[in-house]
C-alpha cells in the first residue's frame, strides 16, 4: 500500500539489515544507521528488506545536520512547478527528492542528500510485512 499512496510515489531501496550491534540499512555502498527506527520488534539481522522513504523526507543541500547524510550526484532534474523532482543515487540506487523548484540543482550537481530513518518505513522483502 505504500507504494500506492500519495505523487510522487516512495522510493524503494533493496537491501539487508545489519544486526551486529546497532542496526544499520546495508545496500549498494550504502548503510544507513537505523538506531532511531521503530522496528515492531527485534531488527532482523541479516534480513532482505526493502527501505521505503518518501521523496518529501529527503533534503537535499539543506545545510542541516541529518542522522544520515552522503554526497550524490544530480542524475535528472523534473520541475513540477512549485516544487522540483530531484533523481539521484543513495548508493546504486535511484531515489527522488521533492524540493522547492527555486532551491533545485542541475543535473550533473553534487549535492549532500540528508533524512531522517525515523521517516522510513522498513518492509521484509519476501512477506512485505513492515518491520
Amino acid at each position: 500500500v505504500a507504494g500506492f499512496i500519495g505523487s510522487p510515489g516512495m522510493n524503494f531501496l533493496e537491501g539487508a539489515i545489519d544486526g551486529a550491534g546497532e542496526p544499520v540499512f546495508v545496500a549498494d555502498g550504502a548503510s544507513v544507521p537505523l538506531s532511531r527506527y521503530a522496528f515492531a520488534g527485534s531488527a532482523p539481522s541479516g534480513a532482505k528488506v526493502s527501505f521505503g522513504i518518501r521523496p518529501e523526507h529527503i533534503a537535499a543541500n539543506s545545510g542541516m545536520d541529518w542522522p544520515f547524510s552522503m554526497k550524490s550526484k544530480v542524475d535528472v532534474v523534473e520541475p513540477m512547478g512549485s516544487d522540483t523532482l530531484v533523481w539521484t543515487k543513495l548508493g546504486a540506487q535511484d531515489v527522488a527528492v521533492r524540493m522547492p523548484s527555486e532551491r533545485a540543482p542541475n543535473p550533473g550537481d553534487d549535492v549532500t542528500i540528508g533524512f531522517d530513518p525515523m521517516r522510513a518505513s522498513i518492509f521484509d522483502a519476501a512477506s512485505g510485512e513492515r518491520l
